[in-house]
């Protein structure tokens, strides 16, 4: 089904070509009727020679429309894909920003000027979500550079591979 959906412009190709092949001979059957009288069957699956020619080139400039449409809508989805990676990448980043001002926040609410337990904890968390966006951002320049390369397919690659390295680190650190 993947498959269907990935070349579904060259499969209407395809189907346009073979749509007029069985227009093509469909006329030749009912204007041909007087002239050799062969079924409609026949016509459809042994065309005379000429018929087969031109049918072939029907079927191709079909399928060669449906390859130039597939080609143009690509480059389109690759970018729709790379527009869903950064807003993906983006939220990532927010998260950890968030934690972080909201711990700040309580730190300097504190009465106290000695750090208790929780202000060790808070402490903590901060230096880990700060040490987690300094090597997102790392992360991020590489996938800017490759943008920037037009190496798109790389570029999503890299974002995925961000996101693998970023459940591993909320793991690690539930842990």
């Amino acid at each position: 089904m993947e498959q269907i959906k990935r070349y579904k412009e060259i499969l209407f190709g395809f189907a346009l070509g073979a749509a007029m092949w069985l227009v093509d001979a469909v006329m030749h059957t009912e204007l041909g009727e007087s002239v050799h009288g062969e079924s409609l069957w026949t016509e459809i699956f042994a065309p005379h020679p000429t018929a087969l020619i031109f049918r072939s080139v029907y079927v191709a400039v079909a399928v060669s429309f449906g390859v130039f449409l597939w080609r143009t809508n690509w480059r389109e989805r690759q970018l729709r894909a790379l527009e869903q990676a950064v807003i993906a990448f983006q939220r990532q980043l927010d998260a950890p920003a968030l934690r972080i001002l909201v711990a700040a926040r309580q730190l300097q609410n504190r009465n106290s000027i000695q750090l208790d337990e929780t202000a060790e904890r808070l402490a903590a968390e901060i230096n880990l979500d700060a040490r987690l966006i300094d090597e997102l951002a790392k992360k991020y320049l590489e996938f800017s550079r490759l943008v920037q390369e037009g190496k798109t397919a790389q570029a999503i690659e890299t974002l995925r591979i961000i996101e693998t390295w970023l459940a591993e680190q909320k793991s690690i650190a539930k842990s």
